[in-house]
């Protein structure tokens, strides 16, 4: 056995072991497959053992992956808590800072205030990352998170910014040949544009799936967006939230969703980062723009909302 091991090493089979893999661990790591395929063989061939066993279905770990895989994490979250108490040190108002958001807030929602920030700090260079899936703030995949979601971990600090209402829209064009469904009985009559199962715990969509029979669904997507570009084409009636509908010209509101259905705008920072200059800078400018962003109607809301909604947590 070789003694010339690299941290790199386990993070490649880390990142494999953690998703079954190579292709997801490329992109992860935003390398090439091939390098993580040459990675994972290397340690293999360092540690003189299998860790893997290749499947069709992906990599498996095999009995001595398995033996060093919780090891092999606990140095991961050790090495991620390093790199997080140097970066809560930092006080300048310059670099980068990473903002992770869906991409209907990343999209229609958050640009304008990116502008008025980049006025105020044009030394802050914002990295927006755009996903649909969790992204771990203990992992450093970003220095702040902007969730569409009602729950958060308690692990992290932060508060609401601003509400979000889901409702449905149309075409003019397709209400001139269909008609405006009144209330769920009508769906029968109509054409969905509806979240694929990527979204399946949207609330809105668990809704939908409740009144929209499959043969009423003409097209599914991944993200809203993909949606609301369907639905300008007048494919269908479809749910966005009111930032993206109501400011469209080419859509009309048709129906409210029910409450349930509705979200918030969060955002979030890991406790250890939380006065990192930069990250305060952002998350006080957010705090300070949005307050009073609730309307009369979303006042309302808020007050049912927050009678089964989370505590802001302090920052």
């Amino acid at each position: 056995m070789h003694n010339d091991h690299k941290w790199d090493d386990y993070l490649f089979f880390l990142k494999v072991a953690t998703s079954g893999s190579l292709k997801v661990a490329a992109q992860e790591l935003g390398v090439n497959y091939s390098s993580v395929f040459r990675r994972i063989n290397r340690l293999e061939e360092k540690l003189n053992v299998r860790l893997f066993e290749r499947l069709n279905s992906g990599y498996k770990l095999t009995k001595a992956g398995e033996d060093i895989l919780d090891r092999v994490q606990q140095v991961d979250e050790q090495m991620n808590a390093i790199q997080r108490l140097i970066q809560g040190k930092d006080v300048d108002l310059s670099g980068n800072l990473k903002i992770s958001t869906t991409d209907t807030i990343g999209y229609y929602w958050l640009p304008p205030y990116i502008a008025r920030f980049k006025a105020l700090y044009p030394d802050i260079v914002i990295d927006l990352d755009i996903r649909t899936r969790y992204t771990n703030l203990s992992k450093r995949e970003a220095d702040i998170v902007l969730p569409a979601i009602n729950t958060q971990p308690d692990s992290m600090v932060g508060k609401k910014l601003a509400p979000i209402y889901v409702r449905i829209y149309g075409t003019a064009a397709y209400i001139e040949r269909y008609g405006a469904p009144k209330n769920t009985a009508d769906f029968s009559k109509h054409h969905f544009l509806t979240p694929n199962e990527s979204l399946a715990g949207l609330p809105a969509n668990k809704w939908l799936k409740r009144h929209v029979h499959e043969k009423n669904i003409v097209a599914c997507c991944d993200k809203l967006t993909g949606l609301y570009h369907m639905a300008r084409q007048g494919l269908g009636l479809t749910i966005l939230p009111h930032y993206i509908g109501a400011f469209d010209q080419e859509l009309i509101e048709l129906m409210d969703l029910p409450d349930e259905c509705n979200h918030h705008v969060w955002i979030l920072t890991h406790p250890d980062i939380r006065f990192t200059a930069r990250v305060k800078a952002f998350m006080q400018f957010m705090y300070k723009e949005t307050d009073g962003m609730y309307t009369q109607e979303g006042q309302m809301r808020k007050a049912a909302a927050d009678g089964n909604g989370q505590q802001d947590l302090p920052l």
